[in-house]
């Protein structure tokens, strides 16, 4: 077996932007149309390995085998080792039993939010399942880039909703987070930047810290009437409400968090 990084980190801020800058025919044209120029194109970005290490301490050498994903791997050159290994190993893509090219497209698709079941089928050729396990997976590894990596938002001029929801069926061991727990977020409804924090509890000494750290000063926030966020300073941000006992709209001032509420919705 060789010893390879785990480059799926990578895949959001790395793969997700270069692929949304593409139009679909210089992804044709450019990424996938073999399987070589696929492959090299990954290599490029970070997203397989350029070099592998066996775990008998030989460094691998690249070549074309048969029996392995993608007929392209690594092989020990240690005679008395000889181990072969995918170059898919340690990456987004290792166990995956679809065509690099046909991964890409799919990435591509999802990016661009062409992601209905029956699109993809279509213009993938993948079974329902493997499609909707793929957009599971992918929506999973969105949610969790935003937990750990979660910046600040808003600033002057910029609206911010906020909101609460609890994760009852995901986990994501890199955000530490456990099923059924509570996770506090924010939504920039001009820039659509977010952030998703889990939180043990909702009271004001946990969310108000929060609030200061990834909401930027000058922010208007806009929430439910939680009394949590009665603590929200005003000195730092313009705080708007809404009841939702009585309305999802506020029928005075127009207030509302139907967009941080829809994004709850997407990441579950």
């Amino acid at each position: 077996m060789a010893v390879a990084p785990s480059f799926q980190p990578l895949l959001v801020p790395t793969i997700f932007p270069a692929i949304e800058e593409m139009t679909l025919k210089q992804l044709f044209r450019n990424i996938t149309i073999d399987e070589d120029t696929c492959i090299a194109w990954l290599k490029s970005n970070g997203l397989l390995a350029t070099g592998m290490m066996c775990k008998c301490g030989r460094i691998m050498r690249p070549g074309t085998f048969s029996g392995i994903a993608d007929g392209k791997g690594w092989r020990c050159p240690e005679k008395s080792c000889k181990k072969f290994a995918s170059m898919r190993i340690g990456s987004f893509f290792e166990g995956a039993h679809i065509p690099l090219t046909e991964l890409v497209e799919f990435l591509y698709f999802w990016a661009d939010n062409l992601q209905t079941t029956a699109f993809l089928h279509k213009n993938l050729g993948s079974g329902e399942h493997t499609i909707t396990d793929w957009k599971n997976f992918l929506r999973d590894l969105c949610v969790e880039e935003f937990l750990v990596n979660s910046q600040p938002i808003g600033g002057p001029g910029h609206i911010v909703e906020i909101d609460e929801s609890k994760f009852v069926h995901r986990k994501y061991s890199g955000a530490r987070m456990l099923s059924g727990q509570w996770v506090f977020g924010g939504i920039d409804r001009e820039t659509k930047d977010i952030f998703m924090i889990p939180v043990q509890d909702r009271s004001a000494a946990t969310l108000v810290p929060l609030i200061q750290r990834y909401i930027l000063p000058g922010t208007t926030i806009l929430s439910g009437e939680w009394a949590s966020y009665n603590s929200i300073p005003a000195a730092s941000f313009q705080h708007l409400t809404v009841n939702h006992s009585l309305n999802f709209v506020d029928p005075t001032t127009g207030v509302h968090t139907q967009t941080v509420e829809s994004t709850w919705g997407d990441a579950k």
